[in-house]
């Protein structure tokens, strides 16, 4: 986030599973004030991503930033195990869907929030968890980008046809030189996107399996103009 920031706060959704949160935010901000929801990566938790997301340069914003519940690396945290088999992962992304809404919910309620207009940023497992999140509740999200991560297309498609006659966009951002999750699972994310009516936008950058700072300076620049034509359209977002 911008250096706008001047307020932290944190807290802990008891669960199950507990799932621990850092709120920044201006001071003195707004309670309606727009909400990014930002799940971090496998192995990161919730400080590690603020300090990753300080180059975000966007108008006043809360950043609600959970710590996913599961252990993942030395010191890190998970959204998930993954083995490869796909029912189990799809009934791990279930389980990080209930968990975030919770927590969400949670959050919203105890800070006496009442944002209008929520946006989704996930990177890595945390975009496969997001996607998952924002694409099934079109009501909640007005958008979504995903960073270092593939769509589940495959399971989402009613769901993207629903979100995208709701006015839900997309950006998805992919490193060219990324060896975890190849730009071509992005390319295919981006055209299964296009086909069930969501207005998607693919950005690759010159990079591995990252977020940096060029990345988000496009994030930053998406998330203005998206605002700015929402604001320009009655009854959407």
């Amino acid at each position: 986030m911008s250096d706008s920031v001047e307020r932290t706060i944190r807290g802990l959704v008891p669960g199950p599973p507990p799932v621990h949160w850092r709120l920044d935010a201006p001071s003195a901000a707004p309670d309606d004030l727009p909400l990014l929801l930002a799940l971090h990566g496998w192995g990161q938790d919730e400080d590690v991503f603020a300090r990753l997301l300080r180059p975000l340069d966007v108008p006043p914003l809360r950043i609600l930033l959970p710590r996913a519940p599961g252990q993942g690396g030395e010191g890190g945290a998970s959204w998930y195990d993954y083995d490869g088999d796909q029912p189990r992962f799809r009934a791990a992304l279930e389980r990080c869907e209930s968990t975030l809404l919770a927590t969400l919910d949670a959050v919203e309620r105890d800070a006496a929030l009442r944002p209008r207009r929520r946006w989704l940023l996930g990177f890595s497992q945390g975009g496969y968890c997001g996607a998952w999140l924002a694409l099934r509740h079109p009501e909640r999200f007005a958008g979504m980008v995903i960073v270092g991560a593939r769509v589940k297309t495959e399971w989402l498609a009613e769901d993207a046809a629903r979100a995208a006659g709701m006015g839900f966009r997309a950006l998805l951002c992919h490193g060219v030189r990324d060896t975890a999750v190849p730009v071509d699972a992005a390319e295919r994310s981006r055209d299964a996107l296009a086909s069930a009516g969501l207005r998607v936008e693919l950005h690759r950058f010159d990079g591995g399996h990252s977020l940096g700072r060029r990345p988000l300076r496009h994030v930053a620049d998406w998330l203005v103009a998206a605002a700015e034509d929402l604001d320009t359209r009655p009854g959407i977002g």
